[in-house]
C-alpha cells in the first residue's frame, strides 16, 4: 500500500495546477529542458499519465511503440496542435480522474496486481502512485520551473512528502530499468548515501542473477553520496553525476555504476 505515494501526488498536483494557473501566453511555448517537448507538451504528457490509468484505451494504438518514452512521444504528438486553454483543461480534467483511480488502486486484492508497464518492468499497482509522484516531481522541479527549466515561478517544496515517494519508485525501478547495463559491471556491492528529504542509504548488488537494490543501515567499503535533490537529475541523466556526488572507495569502480544509472 502506498498512502504515502497518494499524498505525495495530491501535493504535487496541487503544485502543477499553480505553475499551470500562473503560465503566460508565451510561457506555454516555451522550450522546457526535457528535449524536444515545449512547456506545453510536459503539462500534456502529465496529464497524459493520469489519462492512461483512467482510460487505458488513450494510449497510441500504434503496437510497434513498445519503448515507454516513444509511447510519451507519440501521446505529446497527437496533441500538439491543442490551444493552452485546452492543454490546461485537459490536465485539470485528468488529474482529478488519475488521482481517484489512484485511491482505487489501493483497495485489498488490487493493490498487489501486478502489470508490465512497456519496456519500464513490472509493477505493482499500489506502485503506481509513486509512479505519478515520480514524474511530477521531476518534471515540475527539473523540466518546468528555474533554475532548470524555463519557468520563472517559485519553486515547488522539496521536502519529505514529495521526494520520499519519488525515491521509492526510483529505486524499485532502477534494477528493472538499469539491470542489463548495470549487472556486468556491479561486481561487487556498491553503497548509495541519499541525504535531505526522503534520505536513505541502500546497497546496490548481484542478487540470484539480478540486480537488487535493498535498504541497509550499514554500507559496503565503496560508497557514492549525493543529496536526494540532485539523485532526482543525475540518476535521470538531467545532470552529471559527477558534479553531484561524493565517492569514497573505488572511485572508478563506482564512475563504471553510476555510468550504467539512467531512471525513467
Amino acid at each position: 500500500m502506498s498512502a504515502a505515494g497518494i499524498a505525495g501526488t495530491r501535493l504535487l498536483v496541487e503544485d502543477a495546477l499553480r505553475v499551470v494557473q500562473g503560465l503566460t501566453a508565451d510561457d506555454w511555448n516555451r522550450e522546457s529542458a526535457c528535449p524536444g517537448w515545449r512547456v506545453q507538451d510536459v503539462i500534456v504528457h502529465m496529464a497524459f499519465f493520469f489519462n492512461t490509468l483512467a482510460d487505458p484505451s488513450c494510449l497510441p494504438q500504434d503496437k510497434t511503440i513498445t519503448q515507454a518514452e516513444r509511447l510519451n512521444d507519440a501521446a505529446v504528438r497527437e496533441r500538439a496542435h491543442w490551444t493552452p486553454e485546452q492543454a490546461a483543461a485537459y490536465y485539470a480534467e485528468q488529474s482529478a480522474a488519475g488521482l481517484a483511480v489512484l485511491e482505487m488502486l489501493e483497495a485489498p486484492g488490487t493493490a498487489e496486481t501486478a502489470i508490465p508497464l512497456a519496456d519500464l518492468g513490472t509493477y505493482r499497482l499500489s506502485e503506481m502512485s509513486t509512479t505519478a509522484a515520480f514524474d511530477h516531481l521531476v518534471h515540475l522541479a527539473c523540466d518546468l520551473l528555474a533554475p532548470h527549466g524555463p519557468i520563472a515561478q517559485p519553486p515547488i517544496p522539496m521536502d519529505d512528502a514529495r521526494l520520499a515517494p519519488a525515491l521509492d519508485w526510483m529505486l524499485s525501478g532502477l534494477p528493472q530499468m538499469c539491470g542489463k547495463a548495470l549487472y556486468p559491471v556491479l561486481t561487487r556491492p556498491l553503497g548509495l548515501r541519499l541525504e535531505g528529504p526522503g534520505g536513505r542509504r541502500v546497497v546496490l548488488e548481484r542478487d540470484s542473477g539480478a540486480v537488487r537494490v535493498a535498504e541497509a543501515a550499514a554500507l559496503p567499503d565503496d560508497v557514492v553520496t549525493s543529496s536526494t535533490v540532485e539523485f532526482l537529475r543525475w540518476s535521470t541523466t538531467r545532470s552529471d553525476w559527477r558534479d553531484a556526488t561524493a565517492v569514497s572507495g573505488d572511485a572508478a569502480y563506482a564512475a563504471a555504476v553510476l555510468d550504467a544509472i539512467d531512471i525513467v
